[in-house]
């Protein structure tokens, strides 16, 4: 007869997750540390979320009668290559992992609650998977794993039932290589695992204002970036999977269109895009009802940002880009400009008089003309 951590095993594996590793409830000190050291990073936008992220490296804030921490991990490499054309780029976790990993924890969280244990999901990922046996932290700030490098989406869950921690991860799987702090286009990687979140592309393309030196380094990207786990070469050649759901819809997809993304309307944006993302991301079906109701979508649009401020029902990444087209419309902008393709002139044009993307759009205008 199987205890309870070989069912949870066994369950996991049923359910297609990749990985999954136990722990104990001590807080996870260098976490803390860190966010000692990163505090003036932070406090721009990140402010509020500061003391979530210490209780979150606290399992027994978390859940005070908690005895262990489960940590599970979601490998989203696909094979894929960027099709030709005037085409934006959506990092992979943001099109493949955020939904892998999000949907098989709260699998998990049932399977738990069904046998009459507390679950709580959305704790500390990082220092948990090393300390249940994952993987170390790589120089670009991430997790990596003997097997899947760093193509993994992790998820936490704190629960109440006792089960056999494993083995901290103690290699150093990077060794001498710094590739991936050369890679990042904007030095945002400083130091290796020292990442200033001010300067990585990841968070200004959700940014509201980003500083133009910093445009070129965007590239064609419209959100996320993977340009340091690119240049790791324990992630080169990995078997991709194949059957790995797409968050994102067809109108988008992993490489949008920017012609689209310029043209898009607020109606469509709202309909097709966010909308979309809300149901396969929000357990909560009487808000996908909402997102699907044209009177309510403005609303939820401006509420997005409050309403889901520090919840695991949309990832961090479309939080601030708080269901705005003009976040996207901005990085297509800055990603048309990069592309230098006169094609979308004709597109661009028509944006130089908006309030907001007027700026963003006159600089795209000048480096595809190359008018200084």
């Amino acid at each position: 007869m199987r205890n309870l951590k070989e069912e949870l095993i066994a369950y996991a594996k049923e359910i297609g997750l990749d990985l999954i590793g136990i722990t104990t409830t001590e807080p996870y000190h260098r976490f803390l540390d860190e966010l000692d050291l990163r505090k003036k990073h932070y406090q721009e936008r990140f402010a509020y979320r500061i003391e979530g992220w210490q209780n979150m490296a606290q399992p027994l804030k978390v859940l005070p009668d908690a005895k262990s921490v489960i940590v599970m991990g979601f490998y989203y490499l696909t094979e894929e290559s960027e099709p030709a054309g005037c085409r934006g780029k959506m990092g992979r976790i943001v099109n493949y992992g955020h939904l892998g990993i999000l949907k098989r924890a709260r699998l998990i969280r049932s399977f738990l609650r069904k046998k009459g244990f507390k679950v709580v999901i959305g704790a500390h990922r990082k220092e948990a998977a090393v300390r249940a046996g994952l993987g170390s932290i790589g120089k670009h700030n991430l997790v990596m794993n003997k097997k899947y490098g760093s193509w993994v989406a992790y998820q936490s869950i704190v629960t109440t039932a006792e089960l056999e921690a494993d083995k901290p991860f103690t290699d150093d799987l990077c060794g001498d290589c710094d590739l991936c702090l050369k890679a990042c286009p904007t030095s945002a990687l400083y130091e290796p695992r020292r990442l200033d979140p001010r300067k990585c592309v990841a968070y200004m393309l959700t940014s509201r204002d980003v500083q133009e030196e910093y445009f070129p380094a965007f590239d064609n990207y419209i959100l996320g970036c993977d340009v340091c786990q690119e240049a790791c070469p324990i992630n080169k050649n990995l078997k991709p999977k194949s059957d790995v759901e797409s968050l994102l819809p067809d109108l988008m997809g992993m490489y949008p269109p920017l012609v689209n993304l310029l043209r898009m309307s607020e109606e469509s944006f709202q309909r097709d895009v966010i909308a979309g993302i809300t149901d396969k991301m929000s357990s909560h079906r009487f808000l996908n009802f909402l997102m699907k109701n044209k009177f309510f979508q403005k609303i939820l649009q401006k509420l997005m940002s409050t309403i889901f401020k520090g919840k695991e029902i949309l990832p961090e990444t479309f939080v601030h880009a708080s269901g705005n087209l003009e976040i996207y419309k901005r990085n297509a902008l800055v990603a048309a400009g990069n592309l230098g393709d006169k094609s979308l002139l004709n597109d661009i044009q028509p944006l130089k008089s908006d309030s907001y993307l007027g700026i963003y759009a006159d600089w795209a205008e000048r480096r595809i003309t190359n008018d200084k």
